[in-house]
């Protein structure tokens, strides 16, 4: 785009100048010379404000091309990273949930592991008691005929 304008620009200086040296070199006097590049000059002037106005409008136009299109783009990053955002969020949630799920099995487990030993000591500490009592009362009905042997 900024060929064309260079091209044309450089047409339109080039054509001015042009019909300046041409101007000075024609024949006539020099009032009627000056005059006609005054006008030149003024024709030049309306066409250099002519196309920049265009210029102007072009650039306006893609410069809100531009903007719209960063627009465009800055939401449609938003919404990716919004999305990324989501997954993140539910992948750390399902983690914290195997996680409880993790732990709580293990604390099942250990529970139950604590109770068995201690029914296991329930049973252990009667089978004691009772072979502690049958001792004594072996040991007992020992000592009441110390008189007498034991048969055998």
């Amino acid at each position: 785009m900024n060929e064309k304008r260079d091209f044309v620009l450089g047409m339109l200086v080039g054509s001015a100048i042009g019909a300046a040296v041409a101007l000075l070199y024609a024949p006539q006097p020099g009032d009627a010379t000056r005059d006609m590049l005054k006008q030149r000059a003024g024709e030049a002037k309306d066409r250099a404000g002519e196309l920049a106005a265009t210029a102007k409008e072009k650039a306006t136009s893609v410069a809100g091309t531009i903007s719209s299109t960063v627009t465009e783009k800055a939401s449609t990053v938003r919404e990716s990273a919004m999305g990324v955002v989501d997954q993140v969020k539910s992948t750390a949630q399902d983690l914290v949930e195997r996680g409880r799920s993790a732990v709580e099995t293990q604390k099942q487990t250990i529970t139950a592991a604590v109770e068995a030993g201690k029914q296991a000591a329930r049973e252990k500490r009667s089978e004691l008691e009772a072979d502690v009592q049958d001792d004594m009362e072996t040991a007992s009905a020992g000592m009441g005929s110390a008189g007498t042997t034991p048969a055998a």
